[in-house]
């Protein structure tokens, strides 16, 4: 129940501790001790539904890395969650038989002792206390979820302390190294004055649209289009300075503001449905960028000529990985859609992080695509100063 058609994930790994157990004197059988990374995911959550699950599904998968432990400050703290959910048992159950320790807090595992990936994936207002105790801990590597931070000022700090520490941020941005946006960015850096419009959809129904909210408190434009506005921090050098002009596409049917009730506390939130809007540089770049909760499956970019006309146009997923996608959709009514939709973009990340901690880096573009903390300060700033913008006009 706990892993639905990422058991053969399980079986793996157990398949190899089994192999371990039995060929311990077997040369080159397994990756040496530099080249494996230790990998302590926090703030699991629960099985198919919140993104740390799926992180450690993903890393449980990679030849190089060794899940040491899960921290699950909520479900793991009896006073806090008598009677967890069956599915988040039949979990650590698993993750015990592959020898991964599953604690309430980090201040119960002992000092990391080699190079240690820390993935904090919890709600974002706890990412600068994770931070501080991870780099305690003795981490060497971190891996934030977008934004990182509620305010740049978090961010900068936290970037402070891993500068003295010597510690690496890596930013989940996933979304820098999807493929169609690769070739539409590739495209338009070869055709001068060239436009580029992203469209980031999700697959939310309606009645729904409160979860995306409880998910991201941060707001829509600092969790979903940041990914693209990461693309224009990394690949195009857009900053909040070099922005000479912003428009909001005010139609309704591309940008919408709506109310919300948390039904867990009663309290009224307001969050976009949708955004569209246009950025101008003063160096003269041009690029739109529009996100829809409820657009659907297939995400794309459009690269344009400087006369409108559109050049060429990238879709994600497409042909064959579209048919797969709704089937597995289809088949898994309980996986958070955005996992399956996007869950190859999230794994080539995953590669080119540990590529990075391990020296292996490919061609420039694989090592762009790797965001430092450094560059999520810019896509924040960047962030809170286009969200600020479209609230001004969808007031």
């Amino acid at each position: 129940v706990a892993l639905g058609y990422n058991i053969g994930i399980v079986c793996r790994k157990l398949q190899e501790k089994r192999s371990q157990n039995q060929q311990t004197k077997k040369v080159n059988a397994f990756p040496k001790e530099d080249d494996v990374i230790d990998v302590i995911v926090v703030d699991c959550g629960l099985p198919k539904k919140d993104i740390g699950w799926f992180h450690l599904m993903q890393f449980l998968d990679m030849s190089n890395i060794n899940v040491r432990a899960v921290v699950e400050p909520f479900y793991l703290d009896k006073a806090k969650c008598p009677q967890p959910p069956q599915s988040f048992l039949d979990l650590v159950s698993v993750l015990q038989d592959l020898d991964v320790k599953c604690v309430k807090s980090l201040g119960q595992l002992d000092p990391c002792q080699r190079q240690t990936l820390c993935v904090l994936a919890g709600r974002t207002d706890k990412n600068p206390q994770y931070f501080r105790e991870c780099i305690g801990l003795g981490a060497t590597h971190i891996y934030l979820e977008p934004p990182g931070a509620v305010s740049v000022g978090e961010l900068k700090t936290m970037s402070n302390v891993a500068n003295v520490r010597g510690v690496q941020v890596y930013m989940g941005y996933h979304k820098t190294c999807s493929p169609y946006i690769e070739k539409a960015v590739t495209l338009s850096q070869s055709i001068p004055k060239s436009h580029v419009f992203f469209c980031h959809n999700e697959n939310y129904f309606k009645q729904d649209l409160h979860r995306a909210l409880i998910r991201h408190p941060e707001g829509m434009v600092r969790s979903m289009a940041s990914q693209e506005l990461a693309v224009l921090v990394t690949q195009f050098g857009v900053t909040t300075d070099s922005v000479k002009a912003f428009k909001v596409n005010a139609n309704k049917l591309f940008s919408e503001k709506q109310t919300f009730c948390n039904k867990a506390n009663g309290i009224e939130v307001s969050d976009f449905s949708r955004v569209a809007f246009k950025i101008v540089t003063t160096n003269g770049r041009s690029v739109s960028v529009m996100a829809d909760r409820c657009g659907g499956v297939v995400s794309f970019a459009v690269v344009k000529s400087i006369a409108g006309k559109e050049i060429k146009k990238f879709l994600s997923p497409d042909g064959d990985s579209a048919s797969r996608i709704e089937h597995e959709l289809r088949r898994d009514t309980e996986m958070t859609h955005q996992f399956t939709i996007e869950g190859e973009d999230y794994m080539e990340l995953k590669r080119r992080v540990v590529d990075s901690i391990l020296g292996k880096e490919g061609d420039s573009k694989s090592s762009r695509s790797v965001i430092s903390i450094q560059d999520g300060i810019e896509v924040l700033r960047l962030s809170n100063y286009c969200a600020q913008e479209i609230e001004s006009v969808l007031q």
